[in-house]
This record gives structure tokens, C-alpha cells and sequence, in this order.
């Protein structure tokens, strides 16, 4: 049975972006601040998986700690 989990996100190159006064070619501002962003799955490790799919480490975003949703 899939769970809800919830996964703060956000992407420190658009952190480095604003704080330099610039706006990243690629992603809106916004990921500046932290989303949080909610992810159906079997286990916490599977909803980190499909997170990282979706907000690639590569591409300067970083998942903050897993939390099972109420």
C-alpha cells in the first residue's frame, strides 16, 4: 500500500542566482525557497527515488529530510 510522503526541496543554484542578483536561465525564482512536495510510495527511500527523478542533485536541487504525511 503507497504512502504519502513529504520532501522539502529546493535548488541552491537559483539560491546563488538571487543572491547575486540574477535570475537563472532555467528555473524560476521561487525555487529559491523551499517547496515542499509531496510524493505516493511504497517506503521513504522509493519517494526520495522518484523526488530525485523529478529534482535531479545535478541540477542543483537538494532534497531535505523525508517525512511520512498525516
Amino acid at each position: 500500500m503507497k504512502k504519502s510522503f513529504e520532501i522539502p526541496v529546493y535548488n541552491s543554484e537559483v539560491r546563488d542566482a538571487i543572491k547575486n542578483k540574477q535570475n537563472h536561465p532555467s528555473f524560476e525564482a521561487s525555487w529559491a525557497d523551499t517547496h515542499l512536495i509531496v510524493i505516493r510510495a511504497h517506503t521513504s527511500d522509493e519517494a526520495i527515488t522518484i523526488c530525485r527523478r523529478k529534482h535531479p542533485e545535478k541540477l542543483g536541487f537538494i532534497l531535505g529530510e523525508v517525512a511520512e504525511a498525516m
